[in-house]
């Protein structure tokens, strides 16, 4: 008898936890090199982790990182980005910056968000980054060598 209680119990947990399930989503669009990420059906506080990696599109390199978030009946605590907190204090725009981090091959970004649930109602929220690739120090120095160029060709001009 004690048995079938049991078992009973198991499936309705399972059933239970099945029910309230987190969806968690991740996209990068390579044309504005923009990863939006997002989670829904929250139903209790929790760290959500999402990756992207080379393989989904972005190109390895520095970027220069800005990011945005919002939420429904969801508080954040807590924002990491390969380890480095997020001040959740925004700029005029909304924006907050991360600053320069590198993405290559083998270091994907990591973000992890942390957050606790309130109200009625499942929690929400999703937000994005938006990825500015940092120039090489090479590309300022062609640019000035071309700026050069450009000038030297006009002195000339003007001297003949």
């Amino acid at each position: 008898m004690k048995l079938n209680h049991l078992v009973a119990a198991a499936v309705l947990a399972v059933s239970g936890a099945q029910a309230f399930a987190v969806t968690q989503g991740e996209s990068f669009n390579t044309a504005s090199s923009t990863y939006k990420f997002g989670a829904s059906e929250i139903d209790a506080n929790g760290t959500f982790t999402f990756t992207l990696d080379a393989t989904e599109g972005a190109m390895p390199g520095m970027y220069n990182i800005l990011g945005s978030l919002s939420a429904t009946n969801f508080s954040f605590t807590g924002v990491t980005l390969n380890g480095s907190a997020w001040d959740l204090t925004a700029d005029s725009k909304g924006k907050v910056r991360f600053a320069d981090i590198e993405l290559s091959s083998t270091i994907p970004l990591t973000l992890s968000v942390s957050g606790v649930k309130y109200g009625t109602g499942a929690g929400v929220f999703s937000g994005e980054l938006v990825m500015a690739p940092v120039p090489e120090p090479e590309t300022y120095a062609l640019m000035l060598a071309g700026l050069g160029a450009v000038g030297f060709v006009a002195w000339r001009r003007r001297s003949n």
